[in-house]
């Protein structure tokens, strides 16, 4: 069940809200019931065989947690690291098995020549965002910062179908706090106005404008070798407004979601190609994915060393970036993107060690230029076809030059290469895309600053009639994939 569906608008989230709020008033523990419920059956609904997989890895997970917060409070440190441990290893065990044993037995087939059969294993949707959500869960029990420990509220925490599928990540400690509340279990109007407000931006990013690129970027990652100079730039200029609003579009949907039931829950962009630095893309891009990591893989590192001077932050800062390119999927085209990221960071670390001047355009410019040449392989389907689209954009595969260019060069007998299919994109999205990319508030500070006016409910009811019409077309959303 997709956000862009008739069946969630229509059915699954009248029903879900509605039931959260009527439930309300028999307390706070009825309505999260209802919800996790709720939530379970939206999981279920996508491949019902995946459903059991979910349940018990919540239902392991509560039972380490709670093992780790009573050994603590017995004073019990050495066998609360060994229970964190265990669950650690159950979590990143399972999520290895789905997602990169396939990857390890075809590399290991390679090396060896064993001809091991891959398992073809599907991967379950939203294994990647539940499984590094209930990590950080037992890493706070292990630091002693998590404390509450309700079945109900631990269920709905990991279930909560907002950001079941694609994120944002959540913490326990805000979470936790806010489905113990019980004024929040009542409707308020500003919440529910304000939160429909959000996901009706989410939704025309993702169906008036990402899901345009799709005819155009598809085919040419499809075919690379076509590619020419000209044509690979326009290709990933598309594709970073693609993902961008996609991607963009599920996050302000599901932080929209939650706002209608009175839940604040991370957002996960802010204006992150405006970035002058990698550093500072990586604290726009994603943000709750680079502040898990943060807590859990660069705090860490570093706190294993007495003194973290330049060298220790920016090795460290260096793995966490690797990790979240890994953290993506299992193949060498994600390996690169990591290492080209990884890379890129460690520079950026260095510049600022070293106070190096850097003017703001040209970190603008270096910035996005370099998370485009990474994205090619994020994008590509093998790290052959990265390096084919790479080869394209530095210009190896020709140039093809536009049909108005070519002609005026005719009058004056010089030829001209020519791709004309190379020239049929969305021009008229595009530049609607770049100019709201450039110059467009995210859209968490919009809905801020919103004035609930009837112009601008007359102006959401028209956006929504639009993104309605294309529903008929409705795609997933590409971070489902990881």
């Amino acid at each position: 069940m997709l956000f862009n569906s008739y069946e969630f608008i229509f059915l699954f989230l009248p029903v879900a809200v509605g039931g959260y709020f009527f439930f309300g008033r028999l307390g706070c523990q009825a309505s999260n019931l209802w919800l996790t419920f709720a939530s379970l059956f939206f999981y279920g609904w996508w491949d019902v065989r995946y459903l059991p997989l979910l349940i018990g890895s919540i239902a392991v997970n509560y039972v380490v947690a709670g093992r780790i917060l009573s050994m603590r409070a017995a004073g019990q440190t050495a066998r609360a690291r060994a229970v964190f441990l265990f669950g650690l290893v159950i979590d990143l065990g399972l999520l290895g098995w789905y997602k990169y044993l396939d990857f390890f037995l075809k590399n290991l087939d390679a090396l060896t020549g064993a001809q091991i059969p891959l398992l073809h294993l599907v991967l379950p949707l939203g294994i990647s965002f539940f499984t590094i959500t209930q990590v950080l869960y037992l890493y706070d029990c292990y630091e002693g910062v998590a404390k509450d420990h309700d079945l109900v509220r631990y269920a709905l925490f990991v279930s909560f179908f907002p950001h079941l599928m694609a994120g944002p990540i959540l913490y326990h400690r805000q979470m936790m706090q806010q489905l113990a509340d019980d004024a929040l279990h009542h409707p308020r109007w500003d919440d529910l106005a304000r939160g429909s407000m959000l996901f009706l931006l989410g939704l025309a990013k993702k169906v008036l404008i990402a899901d345009s690129f799709i005819q155009y970027v598809d085919p040419a990652f499809r075919a690379p070798g076509n590619l020419t100079f000209l044509g690979s730039w326009l290709v990933m200029a598309c594709y970073l407004c693609q993902l961008y609003f996609d991607f963009s579009g599920y996050s302000d949907m599901a932080v929209g979601l939650a706002r209608m039931m009175g839940i604040t829950i991370p957002i996960n962009f802010n204006a992150p190609y405006r970035a002058a630095s990698l550093i500072t893309f990586w604290q726009r891009w994603h943000i709750s994915l680079t502040n898990a990591l943060t807590a859990c893989v660069y705090m860490p590192l570093v706190r294993c060393f007495r003194r973290p001077t330049a060298v220790v932050t920016t090795g460290a800062a260096t793995f966490t970036l690797f990790v979240v390119g890994i953290w993506h999927g299992a193949g060498w085209h994600y390996v690169i993107f990591a290492a080209m990221h990884a890379a890129g960071i460690a520079v950026n670390h260095i510049w600022r060690q070293k106070k190096l001047p850097m003017p703001r355009p040209l970190g603008h410019i270096l910035t996005l230029l370099w998370v485009t040449l990474a994205m090619v392989f994020f994008r590509a389907g093998s790290a052959g076809d990265g390096a084919t689209v790479l080869a394209a954009m530095f210009g190896l595969h020709g140039f093809a030059w536009p049909a108005t260019l070519v002609a005026a060069a005719s009058h004056f007998g010089l030829v001209l290469d020519w791709q004309p299919v190379l020239y049929q994109f969305p021009k008229k999205i595009f530049i609607l895309a770049v100019l709201l990319i450039a110059f467009a508030p995210p859209s968490h500070q919009m809905v801020k600053r919103l004035r609930l006016t009837w112009s601008v409910f007359c102006a959401a009811a028209a956006l929504f009639l639009a993104a309605l019409y294309q529903l008929g077309t409705a795609t997933s959303f590409l971070y489902f994939q990881f």
